[in-house]
């Protein structure tokens, strides 16, 4: 633990001051459009307080942890995932026609969030045990058949924004791993070709969402509603915002999903323009230190790690802000670190400690593959990185 201390550095103390930056405003915001405090757990920012505490714990246990040890229980990991997304179809609740929770008294569990953090490891551990072979086209079938597992399950609940962050993930660490273009070009030419195909097989809220993304006003009081709300929020904070509990969007309840799917907005008109580019200069050292830890990484698994971290946490942090100011459509993915929810918040602290224990350990995993006699990873073939 003490020699874990020591290798911190300032790229691993910044990211973390990053972290918790990005968590204080999430609690400020929430505390201004939440329940008071004394309502018990039933007030939101208290719900979310407890499951910080719960977070900040694992993310430091899990960084001062070598990251190795991930390897050994990957496929573990990855069955106990899929199977509570499969359970969770058949004994889950239903919340805005969705059934993606499994309740614990008063607290909700969300199996995809964990689904997410396992199929990661997975990925690294496959792409990493099959480094004879991580260009063939059995290779890259079956890291497919890994990620359309939880793909499919996540489709049923139904759930479009995950089932879309699973195929990044895939999509970065295939990359990462060295995978074909020709094979990953014939994938994204089937999802072209396909796309007409799709819009048939959709759901309708999936066709009204796209819809809506294209031009809101054609449904300004149904469909378009949130997303023109929430772009007159982010609109009318100005500079500097209006304060935390004088946002007139938020706090007269005109935005709905305030807490989750568009807490950035609310951010906005709190905070104005200088506040969110505080909030997104926090994202950006969280992307620019896993990109340092992707490319520094002392070998291949703790490479895919890292790719796969930064694939998730920067897609979902696009989409979330790009969709409150019109440049995504709404997805229900939520905004890591600040959205209200547990279960994105403790995964997400545990993907960042995986992202620190790389970083930590990097020296130790050097020297273990010295004494074999190994190359350097970034001199190794069969990565892009």
């Amino acid at each position: 633990m003490l020699d874990t201390i020591r290798r911190v550095q300032s790229g691993d103390f910044a990211v973390t001051l990053a972290v918790m930056g990005l968590i204080t405003v999430g609690l400020v915001t929430l505390s201004g459009i939440s329940e008071p405090a004394s309502a018990g757990f039933e007030s939101q920012i208290v719900r979310q307080s407890v499951f910080v505490v719960i977070g900040v714990f694992l993310y430091i246990t899990v960084a001062t942890i070598d990251y190795r040890i991930l390897s050994i229980f990957a496929w573990g990991g990855y069955v106990f995932a899929m199977l509570a997304l499969l359970l969770v179809l058949f004994f889950g609740v239903e919340r805005f026609g969705a059934q993606r929770w499994f309740l614990f008294g008063p607290v909700q569990f969300q199996p995809s969030e964990m689904a997410k953090v396992a199929l990661i490891i997975v990925l690294a551990r496959y792409f990493t045990a099959l480094q004879e072979v991580r260009n063939s086209t059995w290779t890259f079938m079956g890291s497919i058949a890994l990620t359309g597992i939880p793909v499919v399950l996540v489709l049923l609940e139904p759930d479009l924004g995950t089932s879309l962050v699973f195929v990044v993930i895939w999509f970065c660490m295939a990359f990462a791993a060295g995978s074909r273009l020709l094979h990953m070009g014939i994938i994204v030419m089937l999802g072209i070709i396909s796309a007409p195909i799709s819009w048939f097989v959709m759901r309708p809220y999936m066709r009204e969402r796209i819809i809506t993304f294209i031009d809101p006003t054609i449904d300004p009081l149904g469909s378009g509603y949130n997303v023109l709300q929430a772009q007159i929020a982010v609109g009318s904070g100005g500079w500097w915002g209006r304060g935390i509990g004088s946002s007139t969007q938020s706090q007269l309840e005109f935005l709905r999903v305030r807490d989750t799917d568009f807490i950035f907005a609310v951010v906005a008109e709190q905070f104005g323009f200088v506040g969110s580019l505080v909030i997104i200069s926090l994202f950006f050292i969280i992307f620019l230190y896993a990109l340092i830890v992707v490319v520094r990484a002392p070998n291949d698994f703790s490479r895919f790690l890292a790719a796969g971290i930064l694939a998730m946490i920067a897609f979902e942090v696009l989409v979330a802000i790009g969709m409150n100011i019109g440049l995504a459509p709404v997805t229900g993915i939520t905004l890591p670190l600040m959205s209200a929810g547990g279960s994105s918040l403790v995964m997400t602290l545990i993907a960042l400690g995986i992202l620190v224990s790389v970083s930590l350990h990097r020296d130790v995993a050097l020297f273990h593959a010295s004494s074999r006699a190994e190359l350097p990873a970034g001199r190794r073939a069969g990565h892009r990185f």
